[in-house]
């Protein structure tokens, strides 16, 4: 598995970067993948830190690799394998409209992206295939970019989206004014 340690901004709770991590996202894995899908990498990490933020053991605010969710109920699994056991279990159980991972990648509709579900808990594979359907969302609206991001979160509920894609917006910005 690959690490995203060195690709992690850890912000703790007060808003304050930690001390001597003079960090821009640019020179990480986060800007790397957002290179690649033609997209702003403060928007593809505040989009993972809106989809799966949890506190870690040190009070830091960060995405969660292991994050699950289904029909709204929240579980951050403290493992990889927790978190694989706890999707084999939702799909045993015949769900499939599961978000996945960093990124919340949506078992339903991008499960097709992957030769299995488990690989949507590979830090790498799910910021990558997050980072593709946020650059297709924000794609198919142009000059709009509130409303493209907000379509990552709802395709069909225009004022949801929007107030999504604002609120991804303004933590992007407060992301960036930290760094």
């Amino acid at each position: 598995m690959e690490s995203m340690a060195n690709g992690a901004i850890q912000i703790n709770s007060s808003n304050q970067q930690s001390p001597g991590s003079k960090t821009t996202l640019r020179n990480t894995l986060w800007g790397q993948v957002a290179r690649r899908h033609g997209i702003d990498p403060y928007i593809l990490y505040a989009v993972a830190l809106t989809e799966s933020r949890k506190n870690d053991d040190q009070n830091k605010v960060i995405p969660s690799p292991w994050a699950i969710n289904n029909a709204g109920n929240a579980y951050i699994p403290g493992s990889q394998q927790e978190a694989e056991a706890l999707l084999n279990q939702l799909m045993d159980q015949g769900k499939r409209n599961i978000d996945v991972g960093m990124m919340q990648v949506n078992l339903r509709w991008h499960g097709h992206r992957v030769a299995k579900p488990e690989q949507l808990l590979i830090p790498s594979t799910n910021l990558e295939i997050g980072a593709s359907v946020l650059s297709e969302a924000i794609q198919s609206v142009p000059g709009n970019l509130a409303h493209g991001i907000g379509r990552y979160f709802s395709w069909k509920n225009e004022p949801a989206a929007i107030q999504y894609g604002r609120k991804v917006i303004a933590l992007a910005n407060q992301i960036r004014a930290i760094l």
